[in-house]
């Protein structure tokens, strides 16, 4: 072992094994390779790092394939950052690797203290855990172009400020098992972005934010989930220009206020393109200038509902220049209880309920809405 003590490129092949160059990592750090070829792993492969001891674990693509062998729930790699610090001097990157699980195996890869941390253009199936699990706390973690397939979760962070979801991809499989949310975000977390990726085809949520705040959910494709995006207690969200198909779009949980939702293409939302459930104490909200409606496939398709927005029993939302068509609810757009609200300039075409109905509390302002309906 002794070239590896100060070297700063070390290749897994020639060191024996993987955790044996993680092992070697001199205490400034440097670059672990791992060949192209399949690395069956037993045991979790594991590295605690320090201050200034950077991390660079790169592979070949697909052609590096590290297998997690093992079915008692135990993850595939672990990295732990400087424990205990907001913002140490330490960067750690994953690149270019394949994880592959199975369904009793646990995560594929996780991090504690996940402190300027990039994890980029890797493949996760398979998994009995999550994909990327963030630990503890962190700073500054991006999450990029990765491909992942039959996990039961996607990604989960807690505590972490500042994370970015960029280009990801997920779905469920075929005969696969049976998946979580593919999405989750603690109530510990701030200023996330989950921007231009493309979650497909789950058995429970796309995302949930849990009760956390200031995040952007943004030019994203979810479909085929049965609530696309479930916010739970949350404030001050923007959930903009994103995809939704699936019987629920967006559902608000509980008390959440100023969420911003905006600019989305809402379709075959069988139960409700919006909905505030629980909405008591809910409000401040506004929902503007989305498009609610069938698909141009609905003909093909079993059920062929279409929810509109429904705010429950909110106060003080702005539900403004929305486009709704065809919407097979009581109504397409309903607000029992509470109050406060403003519902203008919106186009309401061909559905088979009432265009609007209040029964608020409270005041509430209804004009200038366009319908088919004298």
């Amino acid at each position: 072992m002794d070239g590896y003590e100060s070297g700063a490129w070390i290749d897994a092949a020639e060191a024996g094994g993987i955790q044996q160059a993680l092992d070697a990592l001199p205490a400034a750090g440097g670059t672990v390779h791992i060949p192209a070829g399949r690395w069956e792993v037993n045991r979790t492969l594991e590295i605690a790092l320090a201050e200034r001891q950077h991390l660079n674990l790169e592979g070949e693509g697909r052609a590096s394939v590290l297998v997690n062998t093992s079915t008692t729930g135990d993850p595939l790699l672990s990295i732990a950052g400087a424990l205990g610090q907001w913002w140490p001097d330490l960067t750690i990157t994953v690149r270019d690797i394949s994880f592959v699980g199975n369904h009793d195996s646990g995560d594929a890869l996780v991090v504690d203290h996940p402190n300027d941390t990039l994890v980029d253009a890797c493949f996760f199936i398979g998994h009995g855990g999550t994909a990327v699990r963030f630990v503890s706390k962190g700073t500054n973690a991006t999450v990029r172009d990765c491909w992942m397939r039959d996990c039961k979760r996607a990604l989960s962070a807690e505590n972490l400020h500042h994370l970015t979801m960029h280009g990801n991809q997920t779905r469920r499989l075929n005969e696969g098992q049976v998946q979580q949310e593919h999405v989750y975000i603690d109530r510990n977390c701030r200023e996330v972005r989950i921007v231009n990726n493309h979650f497909a085809y789950g058995d429970a949520d796309g995302i949930i934010l849990d009760g956390t705040a200031q995040h952007i959910v943004a030019n994203n494709t979810i479909e085929g989930f049965e609530r696309c995006i479930y916010v739970l207690g949350c404030r001050d969200l923007a959930i903009t220009s994103n995809y939704l198909h699936g019987p629920h779009g967006v559902v608000l949980g509980g008390d959440c206020s100023g969420i911003t939702i905006t600019g989305n293409t809402m379709i075959n939302n069988t139960e409700a393109a919006v909905a505030l459930e629980d909405a008591l104490g809910s409000g401040g909200h506004v929902i503007s200038s989305n498009i609610i409606r069938k698909s141009v496939y609905a003909e093909i398709v079993e059920d062929t509902r279409q929810g509109g927005i429904d705010l429950g029993a909110s106060m003080d939302c702005v539900v403004a220049s929305n486009m709704l068509e065809d919407i097979t609810s009581d109504a397409a757009i309903v607000g029992l209880g509470g109050g406060g609200h403003v519902i203008t300039g919106n186009r309401i075409a061909r559905c088979s309920g009432e265009p609007v109905r209040l029964s608020c509390d409270h005041w509430c302002m209804e004009a200038d809405n366009l319908s088919d309906r004298a």
